[in-house]
């Protein structure tokens, strides 16, 4: 079994890789194709050449990689919306997709301390709105998560993924040790301090969301536009199929 997250920046995609690799059950990759989205798209991240001179750059090869580990156990892909691109989408169907998304206001706020400059492509709503419509055009299960409703709530709402994905969950599972796993990323020394930090899923109480400045006004109106659409999509989720 294959669960493929796709998620934008600075979603709780890093906590939840990490709920799924302290349970013992699975197995997890990283964001196995940034290195073959940033061969083939220009766009500026900390850890671009780190990236660029370390990890495999052909699609195909790390698809046959993935596909290889599979085959040892269940595994979790943590990806990011917009590198859907470069997976095989006859391939990606198969998994078992959870499209994890987050208030723009929050998420902006969060991705500009280190990021001069933000696109609608950076932050992958449409991406996950335009992979939502594929899937549900082939008649494929998924499941929707609100981010901030994983914050405020994460025994809920990870009991509620882990009956979707027919996977067993205990509370235990919402505490782990501090500190990296070895399977972080490259780009782990510039985006996970917080989660190194953590020692698992803690309930927030209550979410603020920032203010959005000038600059950035026009690109929230963007992402909040698709927000709405996912955020109308998860309420309407329980009407979907659920997985084989």
């Amino acid at each position: 079994m294959i669960v493929a997250l796709w998620s934008g920046p600075r979603n709780l995609s890093t906590a939840l890789m990490y709920f799924f690799a302290h349970r013992g059950d699975f197995q997890v990759s990283d964001e196995p194709f940034f290195g073959a989205f940033l061969k083939q798209y220009p766009v500026y991240r900390p850890s671009r050449e780190l990236v660029l001179q370390n990890m495999e750059l052909e699609p195909l090869k790390v698809l046959e990689s993935l596909q290889a580990k599979a085959e040892n156990g269940p595994l979790f892909l943590k990806n990011m919306a917009n590198h859907i691109s470069l997976v095989p989408k006859d391939a990606a169907l198969e998994w078992k997709a959870v499209l994890l998304f987050r208030h723009p206001a929050a998420v902006i706020a969060s991705y500009r301390k280190n990021m001069a400059e933000i696109s609608l492509f950076d932050l992958a709503y449409r991406e996950q709105w335009q992979w939502l419509q594929e899937l549900q055009k082939a008649g494929k299960s998924y499941y929707l998560l609100d981010s901030d409703a994983l914050a405020q709530n994460p025994e809920l709402e990870l009991r509620k993924l882990c009956e979707h994905l027919e996977i067993p969950f205990s509370k235990s599972m919402l505490q782990w040790p501090a500190g990296p796993i070895k399977e972080d990323g490259l780009w782990a020394q510039f985006w996970y301090q917080r989660v190194h930090q953590s020692t698992g899923f803690e309930a927030q109480q209550k979410l603020d969301l920032p203010a959005i400045s000038g600059e950035d006004l026009e690109l929230y109106q963007e992402c909040l536009a698709y927000y709405e659409l996912l955020k109308n999509a998860a309420h309407e989720q329980i009407q979907s199929p659920r997985p084989a």
